[in-house]
């Protein structure tokens, strides 16, 4: 069956408008900047327990502690939600609970050795990833990024602002985009639902911006992600039930599914980009629209060179090779990549491989 989207005069302008704008690119620039972290972590430094969404409380609590309603306050959620996420990240070790000493009758949190030493080890990790984006785009740009960045975190009171993270790596954009990042899933989605799309959750976001013009691979979301097939199975399911998904037969492998847009997930593009639209304006009142233009050329660059969901709107094919790379180092990280191809190089499989077997 047909993409439906395939019917609009505009097909074009909505898809280059949607594949390729600002917050697409500095939100897959931070899904990378942090699953490289998250990767480094656990496989260099040993932190077998980490989450990903252990990082804003670790960050937060910092080297004084910080009561769980002051974090709560801070991070914009509830103080049940703020104390469910501490019981698991005491469980894993990263923190505990002591008696506040400005009050005696209240708790507050503090990093234990192990949270410390992940502090540090992260400090230094995304140093090196901010180095790596420097390479790419030339000091001057991430500096005036970062300045960019910082100001927004203020300007739109984000909580997690460049004063904050000071301790953690400067104001730099490993430090800041994770927040920010958040921040701009929550205001897009908000500005689609207004437009006629109440059902809308920000876990949609995980199929949602990940089908392109020729569809969405369930397996190929998980990867880019690094997360289950299944949870992204269940949320293409909700997706399918409101009408904005059909399953149909892949047409590189018919034994697999392909999600495609309904017509009224072709509306809810055109009105994901409204708010795209909607949304830049907003950062450019804030930080002025000079800045705004030179923080979205540094991105786009960076989200280039990275080759930043290119399987997503560029028809690579079932076997791209360059695919499979970056898939495969998305999930095992630096050393587990290493590990695999000096398992492959081995003598035995390389006469294999020579063979075709």
């Amino acid at each position: 069956m047909a993409n439906p989207l395939e019917k609009c005069s505009d097909t074009d302008k909505i898809w280059q408008r949607y594949g390729d704008n600002f917050p697409r690119h500095l939100l897959g620039v931070s899904r990378y900047l942090q699953t490289e972290t998250m990767n480094a972590l656990q496989q260099e430094c040993g932190h077998s327990k980490l989450r990903l969404a252990f990082a804003p409380y670790i960050t937060l609590v910092g080297q004084e502690g910080k009561r769980l309603t002051d974090l709560a306050q801070v991070l914009g959620v509830s103080r049940q939600a703020c104390n469910q996420a501490a019981n698991q990240i005491e469980t894993a070790g990263y923190i505990a609970r002591t008696a506040d000493p400005d009050d005696g009758r209240a708790k507050q949190l503090v990093l234990t050795t192990r949270g410390l030493q992940l502090r540090k080890d992260g400090i230094r990790v995304i140093r090196r990833l901010d180095d790596e984006f420097a390479r790419i785009v030339g000091n001057e740009a991430m500096t005036d990024a970062s300045k960019t960045l910082g100001r927004i975190h203020t300007g739109l009171a984000l909580g997690l602002t460049a004063d904050d993270t000071i301790g953690l790596a400067g104001a730099s954009p490993g430090a800041l985009l994770p927040s920010l990042s958040d921040y701009i899933m929550q205001r897009l989605m908000e500005l689609t639902r207004a437009k006629g799309h109440p059902g809308l959750k920000l876990s949609f976001g995980q199929v949602l911006t990940l089908i392109g013009p020729a569809g969405g691979r369930i397996q190929q979301m998980a990867a880019v992600q690094a997360v289950s097939k299944q949870a992204i199975s269940s949320i293409a399911t909700e997706l399918v039930d409101l009408g904005y998904l059909q399953r149909d037969s892949d047409p590189a492998d018919a034994r697999q599914l392909v999600l495609q847009f309904t017509d009224r997930g072709r509306e809810l593009i055109e009105n994901s980009v409204a708010s795209v639209a909607e949304l830049e304006a907003e950062f450019s009142a804030v930080v002025g629209e000079a800045a705004i233009k030179r923080l979205q050329v540094t991105f786009r660059t960076l989200y280039r060179a990275l080759h930043l969901e290119q399987e997503i709107f560029e028809n690579a094919g079932p076997v791209d090779i360059r695919l499979l790379a970056r898939q495969l180092h998305q999930q095992l990280g630096a050393q587990g990549s290493q590990a695999l191809a000096s398992l492959l190089l081995t003598p035995a499989n390389k006469e294999r491989l020579n063979n075709g077997q």
